[in-house]
């Protein structure tokens, strides 16, 4: 995938996934890390790194609340929303596989 995130991880799958819950609204970052329960290094490093693909566009809030630092927010590109739905369909399990990781670790239901 060269025009999209070079490591495909389990975290960055995470925030893909909130990202397209979001269904084109704007989430900042703490948002995200509460949506997703990974740690804020880890949310922002993956944002940067889709900002860098073109995949997120991200935005300061105009004011601050007061007491409060001012937001980033972002939100996946339409060309980001088209490959991170056809990244997580390429990674979802086919229904072979996922009956057969069930049964090999002793599950099954009747």
């Amino acid at each position: 995938m060269s025009d999209g995130p070079v490591r495909i991880t389990g975290p960055l799958l995470a925030v893909l996934y909130a990202l397209l819950a979001a269904d084109g609204y704007e989430l900042h970052g703490w948002a995200i890390m509460k949506t997703t329960g990974k740690s804020g290094p880890t949310i922002y490093k993956i944002l940067e790194r889709l900002a860098e693909s073109k995949w997120v566009t991200s935005r300061w809030e105009d004011e601050a609340e007061p007491g409060k630092p001012r937001r980033r927010y972002y939100r996946l590109t339409p060309h980001g929303t088209s490959s991170a739905r056809e990244l997580i369909a390429a990674r979802q399990p086919k229904p072979a596989q996922t009956v057969r990781a069930r049964l090999a670790i002793g599950w099954c239901e009747a």
